[in-house]
């Protein structure tokens, strides 16, 4: 019974979200696009498989703008009405879930080095555990939840600054805070090719500031660019997108790419870092505009777009797994022997391919998004089972409460 209580509530919901909400299967796409361009760039090339446009778009040139010009894109202007609310709201829904995911990969990572699954971690500390996840700093497996805190701080900053400014009773032009962000994301880059960058502390604050402006053309590409954007003809707009990006490529002798993780730009110039976030931002839009009509309702476009959190939290520990797989079978058959034990044990980023067979890399490509869906389903299913149950809780002492009631006092109740 419950499991059908289940179903038919799952339904339902969808049916309410569909009639209600409009959803935008533009952005799925690009939810979807930034996701696998992380677990590439995450495989080093050992994919399989690759979104980079044989190296014109290198993925860590544009994929966590990406992330954040698209969620600057939804920002909406009321929510400056509710702070408190807002902060609160995006509080439980992007920091609280890394604590969770660094208890347990704490605990996980505990019980690896005790039975010499992994070696190369520091001791547990209340810093480790507690303070350094919310700046930015993480357990090992969930590497990626950086992001997540980073945009905490991104759409923090952004609602009370708006906050602030009303305020004042001032009513800037959109433009104004895009030239500050622009100022600000400017000198976070000149500051991290310094050497500011190597300090911690200064490191999550440098990598916040440049991050900033990606969010803020979000919100300027909805409100007044994306019409005259969508003028643009596909030809002139990418013989002129490659065409700058040849220029980059030219004066460097490559495509620029960073780690905006580490606030790392390899000394490239501040005009050339936000450049070429900005172009593969804007390269990566047209893409979804031309084929939402195709793949917009995509099932599995939809899976990938709806689990990024689970995704980034999890698909570290996916090829873990995987990895851990071909070393049992190396350690107890004939099969695998080239497998490096040391490099397994030591490096997390250590990917195994049997014979340097790059095909091989589709078993961890595909491991990285299904193994986080399913862990997102379980998680669901969870809460779903909670929410059922502790409904009917509140629903069977209700009904208790009533008939252990007066007449008089009944009528009071209902």
């Amino acid at each position: 019974m419950e499991l059908k209580y289940s179903n038919h509530f799952q339904a339902n919901t969808r049916k309410i979200v569909d009639n209600v909400i409009k959803i935008d299967y533009r952005f799925k796409i690009l939810y979807s696009i930034s996701m696998i361009c992380v677990i590439l760039g995450h495989l080093y090339g050992k994919g399989s498989i690759e979104l980079n446009i044989h190296g014109w778009f290198p993925y860590r040139s544009f994929h966590m703008p990406l992330f954040i010009f698209s969620s600057g894109y939804f920002f909406k202007i009321k929510n400056v009405f509710n702070t408190l609310k807002y902060i609160s709201r995006k509080f439980g829904k992007l920091i609280l879930p890394i604590y969770s995911y660094n208890f347990f990969y704490g605990f996980l990572i505990y019980f690896s080095k005790k039975y010499s699954f992994i070696n190369n971690i520091k001791p547990f500390s209340f810093i480790n555990l507690f303070i350094e996840p919310f700046g930015g700093s993480k357990i090992l497996f969930i590497g990626p939840s950086w992001f997540s805190s980073t945009l905490f701080f991104v759409e923090s900053y952004n609602i009370l600054k708006r906050r602030i400014i009303k305020l004042l009773k001032i009513e800037p032009n959109e433009l104004i805070y895009l030239i500050f962000d622009l100022y600000m994301s400017y000198k976070s880059i000149s500051f991290s090719n310094k050497g500011y960058n190597k300090i911690k502390l200064y490191k999550c604050i440098l990598r916040i500031m440049h991050l900033n402006i990606y969010y803020e053309i979000g919100i300027l590409f909805n409100k007044y660019l994306e019409s005259h954007f969508n003028k643009i003809k596909n030809d002139v707009f990418f013989v002129s997108i490659f065409a700058i990006k040849l220029i980059f490529h030219l004066y460097y002798s490559k495509m620029p790419e960073f780690q905006y993780s580490k606030s790392e730009y390899y000394n490239y110039s501040p005009f050339t870092v936000i450049t070429n976030s900005v172009l593969g931002i804007l390269f990566w839009v047209r893409i979804s505009q031309n084929i939402e009509p195709i793949l917009g309702k995509n099932f599995y476009i939809n899976v990938i777009a709806n689990n990024t959190f689970s995704i980034m939290m999890n698909h570290f520990f996916s090829n873990f797994m995987i990895r851990n797989i071909f070393a049992i079978i190396s350690k107890n058959t004939k099969y695998f022997k080239d497998f490096d034990f040391n490099r397994h044990y030591s490096n997390l980023f250590y990917i195994y391919l049997p014979n340097n067979i790059i095909s091989a890399g589709i078993i961890y490509f595909l491991g990285s998004l299904i193994f986080p869906i399913l862990i997102q389903k379980a998680i669901n299913k969870i809460k779903l089972i909670i929410f059922i149950n502790y409904s009917y809780f509140i629903k069977k002492k209700r009904k208790n409460l009533l008939k252990n009631t007066s007449s008089c006092e009944k009528n009071v109740l209902l």
